[in-house]
């Protein structure tokens, strides 16, 4: 386990306070997390039960800064695979959001040779399935699971929960995946560098006012939000303004609203 080399790349990502002072706060973040790391894995048995980060926090930003296997605290990250395996193969254990693994130990733990036969082997196991690819993203939705395959950094997120989007390109890919995984019509416009719109049409569904749609955590992540009736059928216009001063805007809000947006259309049928 080397977790120095990292420390600049942690830097960089902190940029709290200036460079001198954050250099050295995470000098001492990283000395500290060194000593309650091997403390954790001694112990083999709280280590795998009740790891000293809650869920495995620690290991996953490590992963996030591209930290490879061997500089990994070795037990801990073993157990990761393993309860990433259990859950993705047998829905058992504590349901994750934000893993992070990267590609090469995702497709071995799961012993598969690549993405393509993943996908293969997996879709004849989830009853619905969705996946899109653009550059170097890859997006793939079975059941009540997501991943996202980011092969420019050779790491996979299961299910990205918090993740924000950084480009336009990602906002489209998602909901892409979302249209296809809830069969809703829906179209996306770059109005500009920040400033994004999504139209949905859900079809024949229960029109219902925009404040009852989503939570209102959620709801305060979208600059403006509309559902209008138009012959029989729903529509939703929904705008997403990125690094504005409302909250910044995540995966799951996207995925939150085309659940609540089929949710109209389940209880139209009713």
């Amino acid at each position: 386990m080397n977790l120095k080399k990292h420390r600049e790349s942690l830097v960089e990502r902190m940029q709290l306070l200036n460079e001198v002072a954050d250099s050295q706060l995470i000098k001492e973040f990283i000395e500290l997390y060194e000593k309650r790391c091997k403390d954790c894995q001694e112990d083999r048995l709280g280590c795998t039960v009740r790891p000293a980060c809650n869920n495995r926090n620690f290991l996953n930003m490590l992963i996030e800064l591209g930290a490879e296997p061997e500089d990994l605290p070795s037990f801990c990250y073993s157990q990761y695979l393993e309860q990433i395996k259990r859950y993705i193969l047998e829905r058992k254990g504590r349901g994750m959001k934000d893993r992070r693994i990267p590609m090469k130990d995702f497709l071995s733990t799961l012993r598969v040779s690549s993405i393509k036969h993943f996908l293969s082997r997996f879709t004849k196991i989830w009853s619905v399935t969705s996946s899109v690819q653009e550059d170097n993203l890859k997006l793939i939705s079975g059941d009540d699971l997501l991943f996202h395959f980011d092969f420019s950094r050779g790491i996979v997120v299961v299910n990205p929960w918090h993740q924000q989007f950084d480009s336009y390109l990602t906002f489209r890919l998602y909901t892409a995946l979302l249209s296809n995984r809830y069969e809703i019509e829906s179209t996306t416009q770059d109005l500009t560098q920040s400033w994004w719109m999504l139209s949905m049409n859900v079809g024949e569904a229960k029109a219902v006012k925009e404040t009852t749609l989503l939570a209102d955590d959620i709801l305060e992540r979208y600059e403006n939000l509309h559902i209008e009736a138009i012959d029989g059928s729903v529509h939703i216009e929904a705008e997403v303004i990125i690094n504005g001063k409302r909250n910044e805007f995540e995966v799951h809000d996207l995925v939150e609203l085309f659940q609540s947006a089929a949710k109209l259309r389940e209880r139209k049928k009713q």
